[in-house]
């Protein structure tokens, strides 16, 4: 392996690009990283790389451009879309481990952390798989060979870290109906600032979510926050666009974790997905949220009803949205400690070798 330039580490953070959840929860390790004056590589696409990349502008990161799959999505029948994407998925693992094995010997990596990226690893380098899907979210029939795939791919990491709490259990059985023997819960992750000041807004929309469901997502908030004169705000999850003020609502493309942090807290009424990073900063400030599945992902569909089960929390389906048929808000995430685990778990890991 050719020698890093100086002694200090050099981390390489891996993650997948499906949406932005992985590069959000990511982000507070990147940071803590930097904190620490290791040399960082980041390595994603697509739209977690910009987002990170606008995130950390000016900060001392080398971002590469990782092999991953291009997973599209449908209208309406998605699931069927993704199954029929699964051959090039696995192809893409094989692309992962050869570009490490490249990455790692070009510039020096001493330890990596691959988020859900299965093929980042390398037999030489200290590296854990960060994951809270230790069963994938698939029919009945097709458990035992899902938890097998899992289990064979985990057991090449040093170590899997699961973002969870284990009193909590944010992601129910995800996590914990099947637990792997080298898997530990890391505390959650959240890239908001807990102090931030809180906003003005009582109503505040997350869009997220791949094309087109990100679209028809925006569309419905939009025009339930016309419905009346309540101060507004849409998140639109749109990197590059501009910030624009109609009447009431306020509409932010991209905002800052800090905005961001303080929209929420401010909030009456929040909607956004049940991907699992939003959930997560909805338990860092302990803020209760209507919970919208993306379409066609189980995996949302399942934490939806998880969250309404464990602790009270009003979901409804993209179309019921796109109908008008909001719930009223209802529960409340559980409040819990967020990232000073996973800070000293990284510590640790790069303390080896």
């Amino acid at each position: 392996m050719n020698a890093a330039s100086s002694s200090r580490p050099s981390v390489l953070f891996a993650l997948l690009d499906w949406g932005m959840g992985h590069a959000t929860r990511t982000a507070p390790l990147i940071q803590h990283a930097i904190d620490r004056g290791w040399e960082v590589h980041v390595g994603t696409k697509g739209t977690a790389l910009a987002f990170l990349k606008s995130q950390f502008a000016g900060q001392p990161i080398t971002f590469h451009d990782k092999p991953g799959p291009d997973i599209t999505y449908a209208k309406r029948g998605t699931l069927f879309k993704i199954a029929g994407q699964m051959p090039g998925f696995l192809k893409s693992i094989a692309d992962e481990t050869a570009w490490t094995r490249v990455t790692v010997e070009a510039h020096g990596i001493t330890h990596i952390v691959s988020d859900n990226c299965y093929g980042v690893h390398h037999p030489e380098v200290p590296a854990v798989l960060m994951s809270h899907q230790l069963q994938l979210p698939v029919p009945k029939g097709l458990e035992a060979p899902a938890r097998l795939f899992v289990q064979q791919h985990a057991k090449k990491f040093r170590a899997v870290w699961v973002p969870d709490d284990d009193e909590a259990q944010l992601s129910g059985t995800l996590a914990f109906k099947n637990p792997l023997p080298h898997a530990r819960c890391i505390g959650i992750l959240t890239r908001l600032p807990l102090d931030a000041p809180v906003g003005p807004w009582k109503k505040v929309g997350m869009v997220s979510g791949p094309e087109p469901h990100r679209g028809l997502m925006e569309q419905a908030l939009m025009a339930w926050m016309k419905a009346d004169d309540e101060p507004a705000l849409l998140i639109a999850g749109r990197p590059g666009a501009q910030p624009q003020v109609d009447g009431h609502i306020t509409v932010w493309p991209d905002p800052t974790a800090e905005e961001l942090a303080g929209a929420l807290k401010g909030a009456n009424t929040i909607v956004c997905r049940s991907g699992y990073s939003s959930l997560l900063d909805l338990a860092a400030l302990g803020k209760r949220a209507i919970l919208i599945p993306t379409p066609g992902q189980p995996e949302q569909v399942y934490l939806a009803k998880h969250w309404a089960v464990a602790f009270g929390m009003a979901t409804c389906t993209q179309k019921e949205l796109e109908s008008g048929q909001l719930p009223p808000p209802a529960g409340a995430a559980p409040l819990v400690d967020a990232n000073s685990r996973a800070q000293k778990a990284l510590d640790e890991l790069v303390a080896s070798t």
